[in-house]
């Protein structure tokens, strides 16, 4: 006896499929059961699908991966992921460093596993809890085996360790204590990410303990810790880390993404590795948003679609990776997908120190489907 066609719980019709993973981009039709891509294919009728999803004129993606986050929404500067998520295509997100090894559990409690899109994160290389007459440095070597053996401990959810570089951050301690991180991620097999703002230290001595697979975050920032020299060229300790598998990350933030710094960068052919937010409850209202509204930013400064999309899905998802298939779109991966129009019109986009410029388009979200399911905000 003939078996009935497979029906599909999502079938996602008409749109451009576009996975930079396998520089695939064609139309198809894109077809989504039990929470796996179950096939792609040119045409496929809409009576095999149960939720059938009208995806003409848009581009049907792999979903958005945002590295650099701050969702520890019991915290000061947190937010809760899902609602963004729903409106924004990003169905991954990394907090960067918002809790210390003693907030893990709580982050997987509390953050992690009621969440319906996708959570890991970066633990802090301290708690921020030090007796203010304690050496500063021998408290946060201190804490460095108890972050390490936790961040091992949760390695399903616990990417590396984040830190922030700079004398605005931790004083003239920073080189001391990015010598400790540097001592943490060998011992225990984690990258870093590197918030970097301003000397000292230097750029230099910075980069020079970077190693691959570290994450340097806010790159195109105006800082003294950053990629440009005084010429606007991009420093020699910058391309020299990035030639060792350093990876630069945009991070936009409030103070640390902006235009001008990133137009020098791309058109010296200096790309970031991925497009991150650092979004957080004082910017997610501007000028940061979203992913999509970042994303647009760099579309504006001259980066085409593909280069975009490939640093915001399978880029990041590299560094992710806990998740086979993560930042794809591939039969048997996972179905977390983004459907993403580019809207034309007249809009003002704000880099970090709130200097406007005009586009004539923007690139927004329509859906996200993570594991499987719609993301509807409530």
């Amino acid at each position: 006896m003939q078996q009935p066609p497979r029906r599909y719980e999502i079938l996602i019709k008409g749109g451009e499929v576009i996975d930079p993973s396998r520089n695939f981009r064609r139309n198809a039709d894109v077809g989504v059961l039990d929470g796996k891509i179950a096939a792609i294919e040119t045409e496929i009728s809409a009576d095999h699908g149960i939720d059938v999803i009208d995806a003409r004129g848009l581009y049907v993606t792999p979903g958005l991966v945002d590295l650099h986050t701050h969702i520890h929404h019991g915290l000061s500067i947190g937010i809760e992921a899902d609602p963004v998520a729903a409106r924004s295509g990003t169905t991954t997100w990394v907090d960067a460093g918002t809790f210390a090894h003693t907030e893990i559990k709580g982050f997987r409690r509390f953050i992690v596993e009621p969440a319906r899109c996708r959570i890991f994160g970066y633990v802090y290389l301290y708690p921020n809890n030090r007796n203010p007459d304690e050496d500063p440095v021998k408290y946060v070597s201190r804490a460095m085996d108890a972050t390490g053996r936790a961040a091992v401990a949760n390695r399903d959810i616990i990417i590396g360790v984040k830190f922030q570089i700079g004398s605005n951050m931790n004083g003239r301690y920073s080189l001391d204590f990015l010598k400790i991180a540097r001592q943490l991620c060998d011992k225990y097999s984690l990258p870093m990410m590197a918030h970097i703002s301003f000397a000292p230290p230097s750029t230099d001595e910075v980069m020079q303990l970077m190693r691959p697979g570290d994450v340097v975050t806010h790159c195109y920032n105006t800082h003294t810790i950053g990629i440009l020299d005084g010429n606007g060229k991009i420093k020699a300790s910058v391309l020299d880390a990035r030639s060792r598998g350093v990876l630069f990350d945009v991070g936009h933030g409030s103070g640390s993404f902006n235009f001008e710094i990133a137009r020098r960068a791309l058109d010296a052919g200096f790309l970031p590795d991925s497009i991150s937010t650092d979004v957080y409850n004082q910017n997610v209202n501007g000028p940061v948003h979203d992913m999509p509204t970042t994303m647009s930013k760099l579309l504006l400064l001259g980066m085409n679609l593909n280069d975009a999309l490939k640093r915001s899905t399978i880029n990041p998802a590299r560094v992710v990776k806990r998740i086979e298939g993560l930042g794809t779109l591939t039969v048997g991966g996972p179905a977390d997908i983004a459907l993403l129009e580019i809207i034309n019109g007249q809009f003002q986009l704000f880099d970090s120190q709130r200097k406007p410029l005009t586009t004539d388009k923007r690139l927004i979200s329509r859906l996200t489907i993570c594991r499987g399911k719609r993301l509807i905000a409530l």
